[in-house]
């Protein structure tokens, strides 16, 4: 007999209905299973575990590079449902199709991750109240099979990873593990190496910030502004000057982190910074502190050149 563990927490939530596979599954039946059931399978039983869980997540995409992260905190019943922390990120790289809720978006989820016993290979879905995804390793004709739904937007990758926070390292916050996350997404995307995780501090691993910049094929005395590619680390900052915080957003009491897009010269100077993510109280303080930063240049192939990247600006 095949069992279908599954962890149900949300009757609405579509169930992973097979398409026909190249070895047809015999007719199963669907459980609940609860925490300390056991599950017994026998012999080389191909048996669909679906882990279901929500959470609230953060989305952030990147069509041009074509990599999505997911940054994710799971609700618990312990601590009184989502409770701000990032307890997961997942990160898709080379990603087929158009993930359909934007370049940022943030809500409630459940996310099923998908695996199959005696089959290699996992997939994630994600259903929110816009969007029901499925994000599937490798190609159609493989693991999808078995979860594939025909009501989902179905997107394959090629490669990616999942990090957990370690259980006794610090509680993290969306925007401070955002800035790791999508700088290793970035890395990644343009061959920069191994990625290394988001989440440090005591009890996690440790994350020195790699930002990795590309020169243009021939260089005139006047360069284009480069993007994100391979084999530059980070320029490094060589004057820093901190944000003041504005009187009005002091008595709202508003915090948070500014994302802003900064272009640098290839004299090391900023020469132009635009907001990616705006809070706008913050903004102009936050564009006004960026401005006065200096870096060290950019040498690429013994010439200087002017670079653009991602910066994050905080308000604690």
């Amino acid at each position: 007999m095949l069992l279908i563990a599954s962890l149900v927490l949300a009757a609405a939530v579509p169930q992973a209905r097979p398409l026909p596979p190249d070895r047809p599954l015999p007719e199963g039946q669907q459980i609940e299973a609860r925490d300390g059931d056991t599950v017994i399978v026998r012999g080389e039983s191909r048996v669909r575990i679906v882990r279901r869980s929500e959470a609230t997540v953060r989305a952030i995409y990147n069509s041009e590079q074509k990599w999505l992260v997911l940054l994710v905190d799971y609700a618990d019943a312990n601590k009184g449902g989502s409770d701000g922390a990032v307890d997961s990120t997942y990160t898709f790289l080379e990603l087929g199709g158009v993930w359909p809720l934007g370049e940022r978006w943030e809500g409630h989820a459940v996310l099923d991750d998908y695996t199959m016993l005696n089959t290699p290979g996992g997939s994630l879905g994600v259903t929110t109240d816009g969007a029901f995804v499925q994000l599937f390793s490798g190609s159609p004709a493989s693991q999808n099979r078995y979860f594939a739904d025909d009501r989902a937007i179905a997107l394959n990758y090629r490669g990616g990873n999942r990090a957990n926070a370690m259980p006794n390292g610090p509680r993290q916050t969306f925007d401070e593990v955002e800035a790791r996350a999508v700088a290793n997404a970035a890395r990644s995307a343009n061959g920069g190496g191994a990625s290394v995780s988001p989440f440090d501090g005591p009890g996690g691993s440790s994350f020195r910030t790699h930002v990795t910049l590309s020169a243009p094929a021939s260089m005139s005395s006047a360069p284009a502004p480069v993007r994100v590619g391979s084999g530059i680390i980070t320029p490094t900052k060589i004057v820093d000057v901190k944000p003041v915080m504005p009187p009005a957003a002091a008595q709202a009491g508003i915090r948070g982190t500014v994302i802003l897009e900064i272009t640098i010269g290839a004299d090391g100077a900023v020469k132009d910074a635009k907001v990616l993510r705006s809070i706008p109280l913050l903004d102009q303080a936050a564009l006004d502190a960026v401005r006065q930063w200096r870096y060290a240049p950019v040498i690429t192939n013994g010439v200087a050149v002017p670079v653009i990247m991602t910066v994050t600006v905080a308000f604690p």
